[in-house]
């Protein structure tokens, strides 16, 4: 209990004391009361008298070490009195300059700064990025080497989700691409006389460039949020420390079916896209009276095996791009359900530029 004893004179100190046994349960009342004194007295001494203070836990001891850091006039101090010397070690092992807060102000950054702390990020990104890259191929490697190692089994189904039920979409967005591509260079060629030559620009168009890449961006947004998701989930939910404590590999166990997979179905299905989309751009043309037989026969003269193979290997790349940022932001998601969603974004977000930047370097450096 507190005990105060308030001096009649301005000038002298304000006697308060403790008693009893200061501990968790009791020190609530004991501080509310001290607080109220010293508030009361915002110029004038306080003693704290504790010759009758029988014990106190470390509630106590924050109870007496925040009447001495509190902030008063020179003439105003608070001052303890008898306590036991072995309560006075734990009071003195803390020193109340350490526990001032100094508010500092930073100034506002500059263009020059936030360009230097978004490289360091996207420096630190690229670490991660690459070291994540050799953890995956050093697991499949190792697959390679050990017969039985690659779990075929969630391949075909990761495959299945990921590809077969993506066809329908992947089917339209090609069609669409086709028709439109067709439609946009049969009206600039049809004032020139070279509407023949519109179907080179869809047949190359189709196989080299639109087909890969809208499939990668569609496969981007319907897979790779898909595979950051499940993988997010499993570390929220512990799942990815319970398959590390099992003794087992996370990105073998659950990376590597997934590259797997993406490198499989990508390509099939940009094959598929590139097929409708040239069925588009031979229905458009007809319109302009080229014939799908004359469409035939000008698309076997103009595109060659090459940029068909090109596009297979720029399709195959882009899945492998994709299913790695995919399961990369999926282990690096944080806790809470609200990280989840904010990994599968980033993966959809990483994934399109991703794209978009190995399809510029296979545009510049294979011909």
């Amino acid at each position: 209990m507190v005990d105060v004893n308030a001096a009649a004179a301005s000038g002298e100190p304000v006697a308060l004391a403790l008693e009893g046994r200061i501990t968790a349960q009791t020190a609530a009342p004991v501080w509310r009361a001290a607080i109220e004194v010293l508030d009361r007295n915002p110029s004038r001494p306080v003693v704290v008298d504790a010759t009758r203070l029988e014990s106190m836990d470390f509630v106590g001891v924050a109870l007496i070490f925040d009447l001495l850091r509190r902030e008063r006039p020179l003439q105003a101090k608070v001052e303890i009195r008898s306590l036991a010397r072995n309560l006075a070690a734990l009071v003195e092992s803390f020193d109340p300059k350490d526990f001032v807060k100094v508010l500092r102000m930073r100034a506002p950054l500059g263009i020059v700064e936030h360009v230097g702390h978004g490289a360091l990020e996207q420096a630190a990104y690229l670490r991660r990025i690459g070291a994540f890259v050799g953890a995956c191929a050093l697991a499949l490697w190792h697959a390679l080497r050990h017969r039985g190692a690659i779990r075929w089994g969630e391949v075909v189904s990761v495959a299945a989700e990921s590809g077969a039920n993506a066809v329908p979409i992947v089917l339209l967005v090609g069609f669409l691409m086709g028709v439109i591509t067709a439609f946009e260079i049969g009206l600039v060629a049809r004032n020139f006389g070279a509407l023949i030559f519109v179907v080179n620009g869809v047949g190359i168009a189709m196989l080299r460039e639109m087909g890969p890449l809208m499939t990668a961006i569609v496969f981007a947004g319907r897979t790779g949020a898909a595979f950051a998701a499940q993988i997010g989930t499993q570390k929220v939910n512990e799942e990815v420390n319970a398959i590390r404590t099992f003794g087992l590999d996370p990105v073998h166990f659950l990376v590597l079916p997934r590259l797997l997979a993406s490198l499989l179905v990508v390509p099939l299905l940009a094959v598929l896209a590139a097929i409708v989309g040239l069925f588009g751009g031979a229905l458009v043309l007809s319109g302009f009276d080229i014939g799908f037989v004359q469409f035939y026969h000008r698309l076997l003269g103009a595109v060659h095996a090459h940029d068909f193979l090109i596009g297979l290997a720029k399709s195959a790349m882009f899945g492998l791009a994709i299913a790695v940022i995919g399961c990369e932001r999926g282990l690096a998601t944080g806790e809470g359900a609200t990280a989840v969603g904010l990994s599968a974004t980033s993966a959809v977000v990483t994934s399109i530029v991703w794209i978009v930047l190995i399809d510029g370097l296979f545009a510049v450096f294979v011909r």
